[in-house]
């Protein structure tokens, strides 16, 4: 692919001019994949020690042509016919680590170049990741991983983004053309992440395309910052989302995942109490128990969250039929006694523990509030659901006009998975998935469920339906539409052609996709 770019007096232009003299001033399109931590990149200004490090991996930059060339002798698969050009050598260059790579200003061959321009960019994009310590362990491939690209937080992943998006895109990165700058806004610490307030409005002057637009590549947490690289990646909330909108006042908009106010309300998880009085989207009853009062008695706070419960499942019953079993669990048709234990920004079912007596609600709210570091202030309790597998179902849905109100909308993709049996509550612990997961192909589904094709199709029915409402309260929370999101329901069959649902989860937009490249 030759490319030049689409600006004026570009070489793809000037073919029939003859050769480009040696010395000639030009721009050259500068690319490098960050995730080479030894990668030159280019920062705006000269680094100041306490600033935030933006740096750029793509984009037009000043230099000279070292030697003659001749357009026609381009072969675009050929490196060696590429033109050698020098970068200006007022230019900032700098990896990963604040230091100058070697070699950085001297002469190198390069696809894109163009006479000097001042045409602005059609996108500024902006990528805040992570640049401490990772974990270096190294797991088998299983069904509950993130597939080839890894998480949004990795390197893998941005890459992947970059190449198979943005390089990918007609407008952006066509066969002549090269028409965005791709900046990196490095942190290490929560700390790194709260000097992005003030750096905002500087930040935002020093972007030159036409819409300028921040990818979020973190995950907020209420936790202490930590040297342990399992930790890494994971940001104080009041820092990242105080940071997210500092950027969005000045007009850089939150591309990825969503923007500030919409990803904290759904990674806080507080809907999940706040939602369980509405009886379409049929969630497990669910109350929110403060820190507070687990401190000044834990016995107490256990007895109003389990009474909590009760209330609300008496003001929103789940109606069966007389030949059904009863909802949503058996084991609470009584009286509830059984639940989980979870609290919000947290992923992976790493931090969720079941109880099965008012004294268990009491150990595990105790426990759950006073790890060591941690600063949640409230954590969730929900009865117990007894489903036979989870249905994900992930939507696309249009933007702005494009989505008629009362149009159905249909999920591009719906997957399934099986949780395994909880241990003992006495035995659960804090910290890693209590839980095992496996994929479930639809075959694998009815064969579950004896073969009854049905119930299947009725399960996706249901979740499609139970879907339109669950689209349309994100909307009340943010007028403008998600782009993505995944809702997780747990789907139990209650006789031939008949099965039951009930809403599990919103996940953010770059929750896990299993593995499906498309999304």
């Amino acid at each position: 692919m030759a490319g030049y770019g689409q600006d004026s007096d570009s070489l793809a232009k000037g073919k029939g001019s003859g050769p480009w003299a040696k010395g000639l001033t030009v721009q050259f399109f500068h690319a490098v994949d960050p995730a080479d931590h030894t990668a030159a990149l280019v920062s705006p200004a000269a680094y100041r020690s306490g600033r935030p490090l933006l740096l750029q991996s793509h984009g037009w930059l000043d230099g000279t042509l070292a030697e003659q060339f001749d357009v026609t002798k381009l072969d675009p698969n050929d490196s060696k016919s590429w033109p050698l050009v020098v970068p200006q050598q007022e230019l900032h260059f700098l990896n990963r680590a604040c230091k100058r790579p070697s070699g950085a200003l001297d002469a190198r061959r390069v696809l894109h170049i163009r006479k000097p321009c001042t045409v602005v960019p059609e996108l500024s994009l902006t990528m805040v990741r992570w640049n401490g310590e990772v974990s270096k362990r190294e797991e088998e491939p299983n069904d509950g991983d993130w597939g080839r690209y890894g998480a949004p937080t990795s390197d893998e992943y941005m890459t992947a983004l970059v190449e198979k998006g943005v390089l990918a895109h007609p407008t952006l990165a066509g066969k002549d053309t090269r028409n965005f700058e791709l900046f990196h806004l490095f942190v290490a610490s929560s700390r790194d992440v709260s000097n992005i307030n003030s750096f905002a409005p500087h930040f935002a002057k020093l972007l030159k395309g036409k819409r300028k637009t921040c990818f979020w590549m973190l995950w907020p947490g209420e936790w202490m910052d930590f040297d342990d690289p399992d930790y890494a990646c994971y940001i104080a909330r009041q820092a990242l989302f105080g940071a997210m909108r500092s950027c969005e006042a000045v007009g850089l908009r939150s591309g990825f995942p969503h923007t500030a106010d919409l990803y904290e309300l759904i990674t806080s998880k507080t809907w999940m109490a706040t939602l369980s009085l509405d009886p379409v989207v049929r969630l497990p009853a669910g109350t929110l128990v403060t820190k507070e009062s687990v401190v000044l008695d834990a016995k107490a706070a256990a007895e109003n969250a389990l009474n909590t419960l009760e209330h609300i499942r008496q003001m929103n019953p789940f109606r069966i039929g007389s030949d059904e079993p009863a909802a949503p669990s058996e084991v609470n048709k009584g009286a509830i006694r059984k639940g989980v234990v979870k609290v919000g920004f947290s992923w992976e079912n790493r931090f969720v523990l079941t109880f099965s007596s008012l004294e268990q609600l009491q150990r595990q709210l105790t426990q759950m509030l006073n790890q060591d570091g941690c600063y949640t202030s409230q954590c969730l309790v929900q009865e117990w659901v007894d489903f036979d597998f989870e249905m994900r179902l992930y939507f696309l849905p249009p933007q702005g006009k494009d989505w008629a109100p009362g149009a159905l909308l249909e999920p591009a993709r719906i997957e399934c998975n099986g949780w395994g049996e909880f241990p003992d509550p006495e035995h659960q612990v804090l910290g890693q998935s209590n839980g095992s997961f496996s994929k479930l192909p639809e075959t694998t589904c009815i064969k579950k469920w004896d073969g009854d094709a049905e119930a299947w199709e009725a399960a996706k029915k249901q979740a499609v339906e139970m879907s339109q409402r669950l689209l349309a309260w994100l909307r009340t929370a943010s007028s403008q539409a998600v782009p993505m999101v995944r809702l997780d329901f747990m789907a139990k069959r209650i006789g031939p052609g008949k099965a039951r649902l009930y809403f599990g989860e919103y996940c953010e937009m770059g929750a896990c996709c299993l593995g499906w490249q498309e999304g």
